[in-house]
């Protein structure tokens, strides 16, 4: 099935959800008369109730739901990294390959990243993301610091494709003082095309541009950004790179996408799609916000325990458009009480 396909499927489904559960001031069900037939009786309301919690249950089923998962450390080991997902119910997860607050990274040893990739394979743990250090900027203007995190990228990249990785994501960037948007957007691209060609290999790790709050300048904090990197990123000469976007909820929130009500979700998926298309989403970080829609700040909540709340994040993990991507979650809690909350909401509509 089509994306275009599936995200209005999805607006069919909020739509027959909000007829269905629909109440009164008083806290009753509506009775509007195309929705009920006789007084207490089984009509189309009770109808389209039963078919959109079979199509919840049916999905479930066949396995296409979202995968759930956290940002997991890899103190202790790689391997430890799997053993601490399981224990928290992860589906897929997401590491650091190294230290994410330094510029050089510590060698991976083979015999652990044999090991590291038994293990995952053994726990069916799907998707595995790798995130880039936060050094890092990649719309620098040439220096140094530009050399250097064009270096890190493509070290990251074959650290990933080594670790079986899925996907490397990373933070766009930020402008310099003096530097345009534009410019700034330039130097992204160049930065990506000039590290896939020095991986001198072929990959199967695709990289993943993180929408981002807008603090401090940061990039990336608008789709039409985001649409502007990969155009440029395809006009200089990668054309045929495996690219794509990471959808921070937390970071869309501070940067104006309402994901808390079903209109703001709607409305930001549409946005999506005309601007970059479905298609190029191909993760989520499921995180809740701390802080006010717009705010362009990054504070990350538990999930459900924030502005975004479970009304919200739920209605995104079982959105039709989104159910075959991952959503990951990155709060240090890592708490299984939160997992399992998360998982209630994938397969109960009255869980919420």
């Amino acid at each position: 099935m089509g994306q275009r396909t599936k995200f209005y499927r999805g607006l069919i489904f909020e739509f027959i959800h909000f007829l269905t559960n629909s109440r009164t001031g008083t806290g009753k069900r509506l009775s509007v008369p195309f929705l009920c037939v006789g007084k207490g009786g089984a009509g189309l309301g009770r109808l389209l109730r039963f078919a959109a919690r079979s199509y919840q249950e049916t999905a479930f089923r066949r396995g296409k739901t979202m995968r759930l998962g956290f940002h997991m450390p890899i103190s202790g080991g790689l391997v430890a990294a799997v053993d601490r997902a399981v224990r928290t119910g992860c589906e897929g997860f997401q590491i650091f390959s190294s230290n994410p607050r330094a510029w050089a990274a510590k060698p991976l040893n083979e015999e652990e990243v044999a090991l590291f990739r038994q293990a995952r394979k053994k726990a069916a743990l799907r998707p595995l993301a790798v995130h880039l250090p936060y050094l890092p900027n990649l719309a620098s203007l040439p220096s140094e610091n530009y050399n250097k995190s064009v270096q890190v990228l493509t070290e990251q990249l074959i650290r990933a494709d080594k670790l079986g990785a899925d996907f490397l994501v990373a933070h766009p960037g930020y402008a310099s003082q003096g530097q345009s948007k534009e410019t700034a957007i330039q130097r992204i691209a160049l930065a990506v095309v000039q590290a896939f060609n020095g991986i001198k290999a072929a990959t199967k790790v695709t990289f993943l541009l993180e929408t981002t709050s807008g603090q401090r300048g940061e990039l990336g904090a608008s789709f039409e950004e985001l649409a502007r990197m990969i155009e440029a990123i395809e006009n200089n000469g990668g054309q045929d790179l495996p690219v794509g976007v990471c959808l921070d909820t937390a970071h869309a929130w501070g940067a104006g996408y309402d994901l808390a009500r079903p209109n703001g979700q709607e409305k930001t998926l549409a946005e999506f799609e005309r601007l970059l298309g479905l298609d190029r989403l191909r993760l989520l970080h499921l995180n809740d916000s701390q802080v006010s829609l717009g705010s362009h700040r990054d504070r990350h909540g538990a999930a459900g325990l924030g502005r975004i709340g479970s009304r919200g994040l739920a209605r995104l993990v079982r959105h039709p458009a989104l159910d075959h991507l991952a959503g990951l979650m990155e709060t240090p809690r890592m708490a299984e009480e939160d997992m399992a909350r998360v998982k209630r909401w994938r397969r109960y509509r009255k869980a919420i």
